[in-house]
């Protein structure tokens, strides 16, 4: 089943587009990693999903309905939105930050927390490993930590998908790793549709059935890792030489960077998302 659908999908800021004529479907229980270089429109695309985009044409659907003709709390009711670690918190606890999100599935702003909220709130830091970390302030938390108490805020949600804005940024590998293992196991044992923007591409390979990847907002190849991860493409989208080996775990490419005395590296242009060099 479709569980999600973009059709022609056109979005940006001030009336300006950062992605164009994006088209893609997600099915239930898949995972699939939007890549590509600083700038290409990955995180516009993931907000743009969820309506949070000032500038956006095109469709959207979930569950055969259309996102832009529903209400933000119908929304919230379909997707879960786990944005990037930022240092800014706010200072609650990791109980109270889980807690949030319920807020979706509670009649009235003042509605206390009922069974089936606290059996939620539970189960989610159970199984993003985080119970035992609920009276610490997010203040207190690794970037790892507080990556996970995101996630579990979202599961909370009960939403059938989970976008996730970079989830591996500024983790060390371990946390990059824990992460990846903790989204493979939502999707295989809680059947979660999920969708990352990331720039990872050695980490998200093994852990998602198909890779998109943007280059100045438009979809520049899309598929299954094997079929994508070639020196063509790795070219093309980031204009960038690789050698590619197997990866002896996994059975499938992984890229590995050319280093050489006194190479000169691409001058890298201004990208549509960030509108200045990077």
């Amino acid at each position: 089943m479709k569980l999600l659908e973009v059709k022609n999908l056109e979005a940006g800021y001030n009336h300006l587009p950062v992605i164009h004529d994006i088209s893609f479907d997600l099915e239930q229980g898949e995972f699939l990693a939007v890549c590509g270089p600083n700038g290409s429109g990955k995180s516009t695309l993931v907000k743009a999903l969820q309506r949070l985009t000032p500038f956006t044409r095109g469709t959207v659907k979930l569950e055969g309905r259309n996102v832009f003709r529903l209400k933000t709390k119908e929304i919230a009711a379909l997707l879960a939105y786990v944005p990037q670690v930022s240092d800014q918190v706010f200072d609650f606890t990791v109980e109270e930050t889980v807690a949030m999100g319920r807020y979706v599935h509670q009649g009235h702003k003042l509605a206390g927390q009922l069974d089936k909220d606290r059996s939620e709130i539970e189960e989610a830091m159970r199984l993003t490993g985080v119970a035992a970390l609920r009276q610490k302030n997010l203040s207190q938390l690794s970037g790892g930590e507080r990556q996970r108490v995101l996630i579990a805020r979202a599961l909370a949600q009960e939403t059938p998908v989970l976008l996730l804005d970079e989830p591996s940024s500024h983790l060390d590998i371990n946390f990059q790793l824990q992460i990846y293992h903790l989204l493979q196991d939502l999707q295989i044992e809680k059947k979660k549709t999920i969708l990352v923007a990331e720039h990872n591409l050695n980490l998200c390979i093994p852990y998602c059935h198909r890779l998109l990847f943007l280059k100045q907002g438009r979809i520049e190849a899309a598929g299954p890792p094997a079929e994508v991860i070639n020196r063509k493409v790795i070219r093309r989208v980031f204009d960038l030489e690789v050698e590619l080996r197997e990866n002896t775990s996994s059975g499938l490419p992984e890229i590995s960077f050319i280093h050489s005395a006194g190479r000169t590296v691409n001058k890298i242009e201004p990208g549509p998302e960030t509108g200045a060099k990077n």
